[in-house]
């Protein structure tokens, strides 16, 4: 496969930015294709086309608030024997277009599949921040919408059409790669009838043999081997009239192994490989970029250079499973008329702001200590926005676990992940949220109590 995607979408130019540094402003960089050096892997289901749409460029936060709203699976029917009935996703779905017709004034940012995890159901609640695997765990996996709303409604505005969100989840087939998974995830979108919103990839377990993609709630024993197939899942908008034809894609970008940070075994930390993610996404034209994730691939060994196209594999329960966090950005080409104009690159750069939850009180011989719930985080996300102005453009929530490894010295800037701790893959685990802006914005002078508020306890 070539290693740009985009050769006949634009002319290729030279990019003399040097490694290491911030990215510039869009506007500084010249149109052209990624330079040897700075390519990830990519994947490109179908030939280069015009787009007739205006590009993604974020959204303004000035006079706008943030907040997300969570639909948790509920219990439906309790049995005697065997399994409780659980909502299944497309239970959720229904639920959450329900919320739409009711929120016809909100601003859809993301759609994004949450996977939270306790002791029982009963112990799980989605705005909690600490979460804690033991060695029999319970996990709910839910869906959480990101949107904006006007601080100040106006009384004036006439009220939008409720927005309708279509999921459809496409599991990989045994040894397929995901550039193959994607290009059937791209035969089904191109006979929709839906804008796409976002993309995500998530992982599913095999039980005897099969996936079910509609369960929401189950248990396991972690010490227990498991087979993982990875499926991409695509939202989408749909609309009165057929949207232009869309061809998903996406680019990978892997951390190397340079050997600077002891913690993280030698490889690049998140902002290292943001870096080049967005010196990447700067230069590329005739796209929208839909969202960026966050993706933990398994790497077996050093030299392992092709972990990242593999859409299976086994996570060992009773010895160590090492993860790369691997940035995975997604974009969209549509297909427009013979004598529509090509779309044009974006303004500004794509920056990423993370915000941990702050722990509010001290640990002693008969309490836990507690950390502050996510509601409580998106406050202080949406001070910050305020005091900024910046454009954001998408939002990814961030297990991390807590204790030990590298990501009790790096936090989210870790990108190689064990999958145990001590010797055992149970621990406490803190949800944080990462923000995805474009745009500059001048960080305000009170940053630091922003993201770390006073009287609290940085772990």
């Amino acid at each position: 496969m070539s290693g740009n995607i985009f050769e006949s979408i634009a002319p290729s130019a030279p990019l003399a930015v040097p490694m290491g540094e911030a990215p510039p402003p869009y506007s500084t960089l010249p149109v052209g294709l990624v330079p040897a050096d700075m390519s990830g892997h990519s994947a490109w289901g179908g030939g280069a086309v015009a787009a007739s749409a205006p590009p993604s460029v974020g959204y303004n936060s000035v006079g706008m608030k943030l907040n997300y709203m969570d639909f948790v699976p509920q219990l439906l029917r309790k049995r005697l024997i065997g399994k409780n009935d659980y909502d299944t996703f497309s239970n959720l779905m229904q639920r959450a277009n329900q919320w739409l017709e009711d929120h016809s004034d909100l601003q859809l940012i993301a759609c994004e599949t949450v996977t939270w995890f306790g002791a029982t159901h009963k112990d799980i609640f989605s705005d909690s921040t600490l979460f804690r695997k033991a060695a029999v765990v319970t996990f709910l996996r839910g869906l959480r919408f990101w949107y904006m709303t006007r601080v100040v409604p106006s009384p004036g505005h006439a009220a939008r059409r409720a927005q309708v969100i279509h999921c459809q989840t496409v599991t990989a087939r045994p040894s397929e790669t995901f550039t193959q998974l994607m290009s059937r995830v791209n035969d089904i979108v191109s006979k929709g009838s839906g804008r796409v919103v976002s993309v995500e990839t998530v992982r599913f377990h095999v039980t005897d043999e099969a996936i079910n993609t509609e369960e929401t709630v189950w248990r396991e024993d972690i010490t227990d081997s498991k087979h993982v197939l990875f499926a991409f899942r695509v939202y989408t908008q749909l609309m009165d009239t057929a949207p232009a034809r869309q061809t998903i894609g996406y680019q990978d970008f892997v951390p190397s192994r340079t050997n600077r940070s002891k913690e993280n075994r030698g490889y690049e930390l998140y902002a290292d490989v943001m870096d080049r993610a967005a010196r990447w996404i700067a230069r590329q034209q005739g796209v929208r970029f839909t969202n960026v994730q966050s993706v933990c691939l398994k790497i077996k060994k050093v030299s392992d250079q092709s972990f990242e196209e593999r859409c299976s594999f086994t996570e060992h329960g009773r010895r160590v499973t090492n993860f790369l966090s691997v940035i995975r950005a997604y974009f969209v080409i549509e297909q427009g008329g013979p004598g529509e104009p090509r779309m044009e690159r974006p303004s500004a750069r794509l920056t990423y702001r993370t915000f941990s939850p702050a722990q509010v009180s001290v640990a002693t011989s008969s309490a836990a200590p507690k950390y502050e719930d996510a509601r409580n985080v998106v406050d202080r996300i949406n001070l910050w926005l305020q005091l900024t102005g910046a454009n954001l453009f998408a939002m990814e929530t961030i297990p991390c676990r807590m204790t030990t490894g590298s990501q009790q010295a790096l936090g989210t800037e870790a990108t190689f992940l064990p999958s145990q701790d001590d010797g055992t893959p149970a621990g406490k685990f803190l949800f944080h949220i990462r923000i995805y802006l474009n745009g500059d914005y001048v960080e305000p002078p009170q940053a630091v109590s922003i993201l770390f508020p006073p009287n609290t306890y940085v772990y």
